[in-house]
């Protein structure tokens, strides 16, 4: 049992059911449940303390299928044999009747049992450094198997729910009001911290903010904060420094689209742009406000290499702040999109061939041509080492590329 203290719960009630199924009895009573005889107690006392506003709510695993609150509610299950963590946690204001869910799945010889635990306790928060325990004071297990339908329902023995701790490390979350939100941490993992993310329920999913519309996502206004209307469509936007942004990408007609990610909005020709509507006191973006943008993130752009400097810990963070927190290859953490810009891994389309990139490459037109008077565009690049930003010209050729697009006004 010493093994099992401070690590998430998958862990220490995983090693709790491998000794039940290594025991002679033919029905799996592991130590992790209660004598339904045994006189009850009242839950231990352990401390609460009230935790930043931009952490209370419900967050799931990013590649979960949703909250797993639900499936306990349903009395369905969610999990699977392997590395992926299904957990789902539910943060109070102030601390109080927090919950987390969490689940495992064995299978020995021909039977597969899945493992659902309901933790229940307080949180904990300090701020130097940031760090959030959740402090277990009861829980419950239900336990799934091919060899019978629904499942058998225990209560987790007062001392494996004592050793329960579950610690998130500089935990940081978003807190936009049109797009998802997500919960960037370090969980500690006995001597390890291991990187994870979560979204938040509830949150919008689509790319206006509340308009479930898969066909056009921006065919009504976000829920909150500002937009642009173009025609019938509405996009939300966000200001950086002095310049107001489209946040999401130009979906409108024409071009190529990829209509099961309405996300990377709508490919264009260089020579199309001039078919969009743009609104009075809007423009495609220049060069410079690109660099404006880069300079109001302090991120340092090389005029000589024309580059940010993709080698650089900093420099690579700093330029996550401009990133989507979903869709990059890379899992380095440093995506989180604190500006809002909301950048894409969208890459490029061509009409004769299926270009390489989408996760890793981020292009959008500006409307600078070079010394050549050749179409400039503004990139993020992921690579294995590094992630940067630079400029490029992309010829128009005779299979020219076609790159998704952002409008920006001055404020």
């Amino acid at each position: 049992m010493k093994a099992i203290q401070n690590v998430f719960s998958k862990l220490m009630l995983s090693a709790l059911v491998v000794i039940a199924m290594c025991s002679c009895e033919k029905e799996d009573t592991s130590p992790a449940v209660v004598d339904p005889n045994a006189p009850t107690t009242p839950p231990r006392e352990t401390p609460f303390t009230e935790i930043p506003d931009e952490l209370v709510g419900t967050w799931y695993g990013d590649r979960n299928d949703g909250p797993m609150n639900v499936n306990w509610d349903q009395g369905s299950f969610q999990g699977e044999v392997g590395f992926i963590e299904f957990r789902t946690m539910v943060f109070t204001k102030n601390g109080k009747n927090a919950v987390e869910y969490s689940s495992d799945v064995i299978t020995l010889g021909d039977e597969t049992k899945q493992y659902f635990y309901k933790m229940t306790g307080t949180l904990e928060y300090k701020s130097n450094p940031a760090q959030l325990t959740f402090h277990a004071q009861s829980g419950k297990m239900r336990i799934f198997s091919n060899k019978y339908t629904g499942y058998k329902e225990h209560d987790i023995i007062q001392k494996d729910v004592d050793n329960y701790e579950s610690i998130l490390v500089n935990p940081e979350a978003t807190t936009f009001s049109t797009s998802t939100n997500y919960l960037n941490a370090k969980r500690v993992d006995g001597a390890t911290q291991l990187t994870v993310k979560y979204i938040k329920a509830g949150s919008s999913t689509t790319p206006g903010g509340g308009n479930p519309n898969p066909s056009d996502p921006y065919s009504a206004p976000p829920s909150a904060g500002t937009y642009l209307q173009i025609g019938n469509q509405y996009y939300p936007t966000v200001t950086i420094g002095n310049l107001e942004w489209m946040s999401v990408n130009y979906a409108g007609v024409g071009g190529i689209k990829d209509s099961s990610k309405p996300q990377y909005g709508t490919y264009f020709k260089y020579a199309d742009l001039d078919d969009i509507q743009i609104p009075t006191g809007w423009r495609i973006p220049t060069k410079q406000d690109y660099l404006a943008l880069l300079k109001s993130q302090g991120i340092r752009f090389d005029e000589v290499w024309e580059s940010t400097d993709g080698a650089d810990l900093q420099s690579k963070k700093l330029l996550g702040q401009l990133m989507s927190t979903t869709g990059w290859l890379k899992q380095d953490g440093f995506a989180n999109n604190k500006s809002g810009f909301n950048a894409v891994p969208a890459n490029l389309q061509v009409t004769n061939g299926n270009p390489h990139g989408e996760g890793t490459n981020c292009l959008l037109w500006t409307s600078t041509l070079d010394a050549e008077e050749n179409p400039v565009v503004f990139k993020i690049i992921q690579l294995p080492s590094d992630t940067y930003s630079s400029f490029s010209a992309y010829p128009v050729g005779f299979n020219p590329a076609h790159i998704p697009v952002r409008l920006v006004r001055n404020k």
